[in-house]
């Protein structure tokens, strides 16, 4: 493991900076690097003892502290797609190193059943699987693919640039994908304007490729229009794939600690922030919790929660009335689902028996311990977002379940594992009280994995749930929201964290916003943090 401990003792007093990067996320990090490799002096903040945000990977401790778990994220999802890792020189001079996982889903049709079916990068691969269940839909699989690929080739170039005042370069590289793609428009319309689950019942007939199109991209819901955009996800897993990091998912942020010390910058943990200083109506500092004040000439990039950035950190009347009265609506818990999120460590070695049993019967034999599993009849989605809006506990909780382990044993003592699940079909907003909530979802989803890995319950030595209370105190962001700002169709591009904040400069001289909550997603890519660095370096240096 990485030794972080060091950067609670850094010593600031004295010294002078160019920029302030308030958060160690990943994209806090990505930021950081590029503003140093660029010449500038830059100091990243982290309120937490040790950097990574939800890509921090800590031992389980007290109770399992040989147990290495990925505190939230495991998956690089769109990391692959972006140019930093060729950039930064991460896996070339800092020791970052990524392999894909394919297949990266598997579909089970529900606990107790022994079919299912897996999603690999290759779509023709897919299909064939699908074959099984419904030559139909195995056909039209690859006829989506084929629209899905199209519609990330046209939007990708414009996820690396400003949504609001592109890049020439970006705008080209865009028109030509959508000439070269004309005939996959009219699908991409329907899709990004149809609703989730319309879309899927046009397209498939069998349950379980319903339900993997559905449990695993609870984004908005289902029935509503504009929801049918969540499907755009797959094109990651069919262009480039989805890999995972040697060293479990904190490796991302200790490469970049490296990339960061390489060029001349600093890193501060355990310093939560309490405000931004400001002169003049600029922002030139940060205020510490502990009352320390730092100071840096060209400005503070944020890269943590934006409404909590732009509600509870600036000095009152800063903000324009139009724009504090927007702030103040940044939608972080309106969908009506939450996330939660469950490492359990092992004194042994899972797997699930049934379900390997029936694959290889079929002929396919690759590691199901290492993709993640899926759960859920389609009726149980739609179902349990009905549940999550009453306040309820649905019946039967979907997700995604992995041994990460099986990527990487030394992330537990030889012979044992760790088991990973999250869910984005909890109630955000529970009718009773959360400390009960918690109890009854980690009590379900454990009885699932006892019926899908054997042994599992005998096991256990310790388990760390986080609901969404969890989430927010962990990692700061408000209501526990992991997307920073909720993932409506409308708060992305120009929309993003909102109207006229969506350009990563704020409209308060020497203030950026950057992290999940910005442009282009949140997600394991590291983009929002690039994009950041770039617009300050254009602007500021």
């Amino acid at each position: 493991m990485f030794d972080f401990t060091s950067y609670n003792d850094t010593q600031l007093e004295g010294k002078t900076f160019d920029v302030i990067v308030a958060g160690a996320g990943h994209n806090g990090l990505v930021s950081a690097c590029y503003l140093a490799k660029s010449g500038l002096k830059v100091l990243v903040i982290e309120a937490h003892d040790t950097p990574g945000g939800m890509t921090a990977t800590n031992p389980m401790a007290p109770e399992a502290p040989e147990h290495i778990i990925n505190e939230a994220s495991i998956h690089a999802s769109l990391f692959r797609l972006s140019p930093i890792d060729a950039e930064l020189e991460l896996s070339s001079k800092f020791g970052l190193r990524q392999r894909q996982i394919d297949p990266c889903h598997i579909q089970l049709i529900s606990p107790e059943g022994d079919e299912s079916f897996a999603m690999w990068n290759d779509a023709r691969k897919t299909a064939e699987e699908i074959k099984y269940f419904s030559p139909k839909d195995a056909k039209v699989w690859l006829e989506m693919s084929e629209v899905i690929d199209s519609a990330f080739k046209i939007a990708m170039p414009m996820m690396l640039t400003s949504p609001v005042k592109p890049g020439f370069s970006a705008i080209m590289k865009s028109v030509g994908s959508t000439l070269k793609h004309l005939r996959h428009l009219k699908p991409i319309i329907d899709m990004v304007t149809n609703s989730h689950a319309g879309l899927v019942e046009e397209m498939f007939e069998a349950d379980i490729v319903r339900a993997a199109c559905l449990t695993p991209l609870p984004f908005m819901d289902f029935k509503v229009d504009t929801s049918g955009f969540a499907m755009v996800y797959l094109a990651a897993l069919q262009s480039s794939g989805i890999s995972m990091f040697e060293g479990g998912t904190g490796a991302f942020p200790r490469a970049l600690v490296r990339c960061l010390k390489h060029y001349g910058g600093e890193l501060k943990t355990g310093a939560p922030i309490a405000e931004m200083i400001a002169r003049d109506g600029a922002i030139k500092g940060v205020r510490l919790q502990n009352g320390d004040e730092i100071f840096a000439a060209k400005g503070v990039i944020t890269a943590f929660s934006p409404k909590m950035v732009l509600n509870h950190m600036l000095p009152e009347g800063l903000l324009p009335e139009k724009m504090q009265t927007r702030a103040k609506r940044i939608p972080t818990n309106q969908r009506g689902l939450g996330d939660y999120k469950l490492n359990i460590a092992l004194k042994g070695r899972i797997e699930p028996t049934r379900h390997i049993n029936w694959r290889k019967q079929r002929g396919w034999s690759e590691d199901m311990r290492l993709p993640t599993l899926q759960w859920q009849t389609y009726q149980q989605a739609l179902d349990a977002y009905d549940a999550c809006i009453q306040g309820e506990v649905p019946e039967q909780i979907g997700g995604l379940s992995q041994i990460t382990t099986a990527f990487d044993p030394k992330m537990a003592p030889e012979g044992c594992d760790t088991y990973w699940f999250w869910t984005g079909l909890i109630p955000s907003q529970p009718k009773a009280d959360w400390d009960q909530v918690r109890n009854e979802i980690t009590a379900k989803t454990v009885k699932d994995a006892a019926i899908i890995y054997e042994g599992i319950e005998e096991l256990e030595i310790a388990r760390r749930p986080l609901a969404p209370p969890d989430i927010e105190k962990r990692f700061f962001a408000i209501d526990g929201s992991v997307y920073h700002v909720e993932p409506y169709l409308t708060r992305f591009g120009p929309g993003r964290p909102m109207f006229g904040m969506a350009d990563y400069k704020t409209p308060i001289p020497g203030l950026y916003l950057s992290g999940s909550g910005t442009h282009p997603s949140a997600g394991i890519s590291g983009m929002p943090g690039r994009n950041a660095a770039l617009a300050f370096v254009k602007n500021e240096k």
